[in-house]
């Protein structure tokens, strides 16, 4: 005999938790997003975050340090998060390449020149895979789902 399946249905939409932090203290993004058609568009892929020198930058998610150095001139940090790739310039770490980092860890320092800002900023890129640019401020804000009935 066939029994009835109670409906799990909330008239009010849930946040869904927030799977990033901001990676800097008092966030004031300077510089947002451009949403490009194509990866070889020109644009901006990422945020600019207003920072001082030596501020401490902070974790948004659970990975790896794949990446400490120097690139075209500028320093460089790259956290691998599972398919999503975060990066930061400029930026420096005493972390070695390989070293695993818990969301909330200070992993590094801005330090050194940008080309992103006329004031002092750190750039935070964020890519799913080889290509897809993600925002990254998409990731650390609530978003609201609600089931249709």
């Amino acid at each position: 005999m066939p029994t009835a399946v109670p409906a799990v249905y909330s008239a009010a939409p849930r946040r869904c938790p927030i799977r990033f932090l901001w990676p800097v203290k008092n966030p004031e993004v300077v510089r947002g997003f451009d949403k490009l058609e194509h990866n070889w568009d020109a644009g901006h892929r990422g945020v600019d975050l207003r920072t001082e020198t030596h501020d401490e930058l902070i974790a948004p998610a659970d990975g790896v340090i794949a990446f400490a150095g120097i690139v075209a001139g500028k320093s460089v940090v790259t956290i691998r998060h599972g398919p999503l790739t975060s990066t930061f310039e400029p930026a420096v770490s005493n972390r070695a390449v390989g070293a695993s980092v818990s969301r909330g860890d200070v992993f590094a320092q801005v330090q050194g020149e940008s080309d992103h800002c006329s004031s002092e900023c750190v750039h935070w890129g964020l890519k799913r895979g080889k290509g897809q640019y993600v925002d990254p401020a998409a990731m650390v804000r609530g978003r609201r789902i609600g089931l249709l009935p």
